[in-house]
Parts: structure tokens; sequence; C-alpha cells
């Protein structure tokens, strides 16, 4: 039995999963820890004596930004690595304590369930290929306060691709024939718009060019939808004062809007029902309209328009025709919406665009089978030094196993000053732009620069410089360089190493 287990860590939702096998099965299959069939909100609230987390702190929202709003905080992991303090009203919180909560919650609820023979204390967590190593120490922080010790991170479009191939029959002959294959994973959530494009190498699943935004989310279209409700609703007749609508109200109504969007997804018509929503009597105290898909289209297309512009763009930015993409894996919440479907279908062909019958569980699904098959990461393009004009050392080479909970990966090498003379040695550390091309000539993109002060009389290629490199747990490379001679020391972090999973090296029972 595999002990360890998965949290898709989302902006608007998170899942807790965990593979595993059914009563009266002899298959493993991943299951995921859900309210009603729903994942829970990543939403905190602190209006009472103890925080409330989920569908709860979410019915107390009126409002669907994200980050803080009065004494609730909406996608908490959106302020790590970056804001010290969370300002809310009359108290003050870090964002590792509000991360705390969110982890805590989805322990507990996980453990509530029985029957299964895990304690939900190791724990792969998904993240954003856009949180650095200084955002993940801090989430490893919040885990280990809410009792789980993060047993490996892994990016989301990584374990969305991870969970498409491990449903299909034989999956590792897929894995075999993906080599140099481009595959692009199209994650439509609730907050953000994210779009990855990755690649195969030599086993090694990896990205190759990241892009997205938050402002077409599954958020505005909920937000859009309100609009076009409340219109119909004054179209009737009724003199609604919306202003009088309490918060309570309010947050029924996102709620009800957001229910409705889906239920769009797969009825040509839906009724969007809200009653008591003001103290005063009348008929404008009950939202009773009916709204048909053509008009919820007509009303976002601008949103479904930006969206898939934005995919146009990072094929067009990687220069590469999305005739000879192997797949579009397309994820998240809002892919089911008929209007997305047949923008992704005029791009793409039925094979390019693979069926998935819960995309937005995918991520969770493949974050599962990650942490069963104990699939390993990788670095994904090497870390290197500027030694000379167009020419580069390798200091930890592409493809090195990346440490996992309580361990690091110390490197030392020994170097030399080659022009003392303006009393500094420099260090300009860097990764190949695109993996697979890392030769002289290829294009280069900087990590960090450090600087050591040295002896400006000795002569060339004298002044020794130790040079040690620790990629931690939290896969960020910490560099230090220290001169025997001059006994001074430098330091430098590298937060934003790119790595990739070790497909092929999996357990894959």
């Amino acid at each position: 039995m595999n002990d360890v287990f998965a949290i898709d860590f989302g902006t608007t939702n998170s899942i807790v999963s965990l593979v595993g096998r059914p009563t009266g099965s002899d298959d493993y299959l991943p299951r995921l820890y859900l309210q009603n069939g729903k994942p829970h909100p990543s939403v905190v609230s602190y209006s009472g004596s103890k925080p409330v987390v989920g569908q709860d702190a979410l019915d107390q929202l009126r409002d669907l930004r994200l980050g803080v709003i009065g004494d609730i905080v909406r996608s908490p992991k959106m302020f790590l690595g970056g804001q010290q303090s969370i300002y809310l009203s009359g108290m003050t919180k870090t964002p590792v304590e509000v991360v705390r909560d969110v982890l805590s919650f989805l322990r507990v609820d996980a453990l509530s369930y029985g029957g299964e023979d895990n304690s939900f204390s190791r724990a792969i967590i998904t993240i954003p290929v856009t949180m650095d190593g200084r955002a993940r120490a801090e989430l490893r922080e919040a885990a280990r306060m809410a009792g789980i010790t993060i047993h490996q991170f892994v990016h989301e479009p990584l374990s969305a691709i991870y969970g498409y191939l491990r449903q299909l029959p034989n999956y590792q002959k897929a894995m075999a024939n993906l080599d140099r294959s481009p595959i692009v994973v199209f994650d439509w959530g609730g907050g953000t718009l994210d779009l990855t494009l990755c690649e195969m190498q030599d086993g090694v699943l990896t990205q190759i060019l990241n892009s997205g935004t938050k402002d077409v989310g599954g958020d505005a279209f909920d937000k859009r939808l309100r609009q076009l409700a409340l219109r119909k609703h004054s179209e009737t007749g009724a003199n609604a004062d919306w202003v009088l609508l309490t918060p309570s109200s309010q947050a029924r109504v996102l709620q009800e809007c957001a229910d409705a969007k889906i239920r769009l997804s797969s009825r040509e018509a839906t009724t969007l029902f809200v009653d008591d929503l003001v103290d005063s009597a009348g008929n404008h105290s009950t939202l009773d309209v009916r709204i048909s898909r053509s008009e919820y289209e007509a009303q976002v297309q601008d949103l479904v328009t930006a969206g898939l512009h934005t995919l146009d763009n990072l094929l067009e930015q990687a220069g590469i025709n999305p005739g000879i993409l192997q797949w579009c894996i397309a994820t998240g919440g809002m892919v089911g919406m008929p209007a997305i479907q047949r923008g992704l279908q005029n791009r793409f062909s039925v094979d390019q665009l693979p069926p998935i019958e819960k995309p937005a569980d995918l991520i969770a699904q493949g974050a599962a089978w990650i942490a069963h098959d104990d699939v390993m990461l990788r670095l994904a393009k090497p870390l290197e030094v500027v030694v000379a004009p167009r020419y580069y050392a390798t200091l930890i080479p592409k493809g090195e196993i990346l440490p996992r909970g309580g361990s690091s990966n110390p490197r030392h090498f020994d170097m030399y000053c080659v022009d003392p003379s303006d009393g500094f040695a420099k260090f300009q550390f860097c990764r190949p732009t695109r993996p697979g091309r890392e030769q002289a000539g290829d294009a280069r993109t900087p990590y960090a620069i450090a600087t050591l002060p040295v002896d400006p009389k000795a002569r060339p290629l004298l002044e020794r410089l130790h040079v040690n490199v620790d990629i931690n747990e939290n896969l960020l490379a910490k560099v230090s360089i220290y001169s025997k001679r001059s006994k001074l020391c430098c330091k430098v972090d590298i937060p934003d190493l790119e790595f990739g999973i070790d497909v092929a090296g999996g357990r894959g029972d």
C-alpha cells in the first residue's frame, strides 16, 4: 500500500485524491474526496471564533474577486512567496497560516471518510508552473503545520497529462510513442486560464512554454451570467432594488449563477430561481428567470474569444503549427462549455482533442497516479554557468533526479578567476531556453548573477573559487561561492528551476 496521497491545491477549488482498490475490484483506481460531488472551494472565512473553510466559507461571499474580501480569503495560494501579511477586518494573518487552514481542513475531511488505510500525512501537492522556490517553501511549511509532509511537488499541467495517459488501456505504450511530440495543456478553471506547452524527451515530460490570464476565468463568466439574469428580471417589469440585497442573498445569487453555468453546458436552457432576496414585499423579492444557452453564449462571447486567442498566441510564440500537435489536453471546469469546445474543435482534429470524461478532476487524478506510481522529478534543463562568451559549463546536468521531502542534492566545484583586474569575479548562471537545444550557439535564459570580491593584484587563474550548489526539497538551488584566498563568500538563490516528471521510471503497477 502506498501511503502517499495527493492534493490538487487549486486557485478556486482543491481536491484530495488517492489511488486504491475499490471493494470487490482487482483494479487500482483514483478516488476523489468531494463534497456532494463537488471539490472544496479554496476559501477561508475568519468571521467567527474558528476558521471556516470550503463551501461554508464560499457561501458567505457576495463577491467573486480573488484575494481578501472582508474577513474572507479566496485563493490564498496566490499570496505565497510574496505578500508577508494578509490584512483582514480586525486581524492579520500570514499566507502560511491561511494555507495551513485550507490544508488542515482537506486532511480532516479526507480522514472523516474512514475505511482507508492511510493517515493522510504524506502528500504530493500540485502547483502552478509559475510558483517559484520561495512560494514552494512556504507551502511546505503550511503543510507541515497542517500535519502533512510534502513528499513531492508536481506541476499542474504535467499532472493533467499523466492523468490522461493513465486512463488509456495501454498507457505505457502510449508514453513510449510520445518522444518529441508537443502537447498543450489547456487548463481553464474558475480563477485563471493556464496554458502549457509540453514535450516528452528521453522519458521525461517537461514544459516548453507557459502562458495564461486571470481575465477570463470561470468567475468572469459567473459575473456576466448574473448581469444577464438581473437584466432579464428587470425586463419583466419588476422594480428590484438590488442594493437592498443582503450579503447572504448576493452569495445565493452568485452560487445559483455558477450552478446555472454548469447546467447550460448540457442543456439548451435553464431557470435561475432564488427566493426571498430582499426584505421588502413584492415580486422583486424572488429571482425567477429562464436563460437559454444562446443568450448566455452571446453574453460571454468576448471572454471565449479572448481565451482561445491566448491558445493561438502560445502556439505562434512557440513556432508550432497546430497540425503537428500530438494532443490538446483540455482540463478545468470551463472546458465543458459548448462554445469553448467548438472553438477547440475548430483548431484541432478529433485525434488531437481527446475526450476527457471529467476534465475538472483530471489534475487531481494525475497527482494521485503520480503518488501511486512513485514517479520522480528530474531537472528539465541543465543548470549552467557562463565561463566565456557562448561557452557554458554544466553544474547540474539535465535529467538529474531531484530531491524529495527531507533530502537535498549538494554539489561542489572548483573554478578560477580568469580576470581579477577589476577586483571582482562574476558568475552568471543560466539554462538553455528550450529543452534539448543545449549547444553553444543555442539561446540561454539567465537565472541569476553572483559577484565575489577577489584580489585585483593576483595573476589570472591563480585565485581558486569554491562553488557549492545545493538543490533542496523545495527545488530551490542555493549557490555559495567562497574564496580561500580572500576568505570572502557570496550567496545567491535560484528559485525557478525547471523540472519534469520521469514517466518512464514510475512503478506503474
